[in-house]
């Protein structure tokens, strides 16, 4: 039976999981991770797409996005398939990079939005990769809250709105609203 194709509605929100073939790092080291951005970057400008949160772990990444034309699929193959590529010739390998067909999940408001940000920037923290989100430097986190300066792609300010009216305050009730959870 084949695949139901992907909801792909113009200015939906979605979260991107992708894993790793058997569970398997994506990223070997920190060279693969500036390439994955760079690609993510790319992809951002080329498509149009408003980047909201991320976070690389080991064997796998999340992305929060809002797509303003229906281009998801396309970007996403070429983020995959073109990272696949040169991680393969990087590092003499030969197959599949990722398991399966990333997950996609649509955004359904914002307090489902704010969540999802939370989960996100926990997600190494979760995982016991570090003992705090700002530890993690795979991650929008740092620059979401004003630690670090933002990646051009990255919609601080957006995200930062959500949690208060005010970008400049938003940085800090974003803080709190994670930290709640730590």
């Amino acid at each position: 039976m084949p695949r139901r194709p992907r909801t792909d509605i113009p200015g939906g929100i979605h979260h991107i999981i992708s894993r790793g073939a058997a569970r398997l790092p994506i990223y070997v080291d920190d060279h693969d991770r500036v390439r994955f951005l760079g690609l993510l970057a790319y992809a951002t400008t080329d498509h149009g797409w408003e980047f909201l949160s991320y976070c690389l772990m080991e064997n796998h990444y999340h992305l929060l996005l809002r797509t303003p034309q229906p281009t998801l699929r396309a970007g996403m193959q070429r983020l995959n398939g073109s990272y696949a590529q040169g991680f393969n010739a990087r590092h003499r390998l030969v197959g599949h990079v990722f398991e399966g067909r990333y997950t996609s999940v649509a955004v359904t408001g914002d307090a489902h939005l704010r969540e999802l940000i939370r989960y996100i920037s926990l997600n190494p923290v979760r995982a016991g990769a570090c003992r705090h989100p700002g530890d993690w430097f795979w991650s929008s986190y740092s620059a979401l809250v004003g630690m670090t300066t933002a990646p051009d792609f990255l919609a601080c300010d957006e995200v930062r709105r959500l949690f208060d009216p005010v970008a400049e305050r938003g940085a800090s009730a974003l803080r709190n609203f994670i930290a709640n959870q730590l």
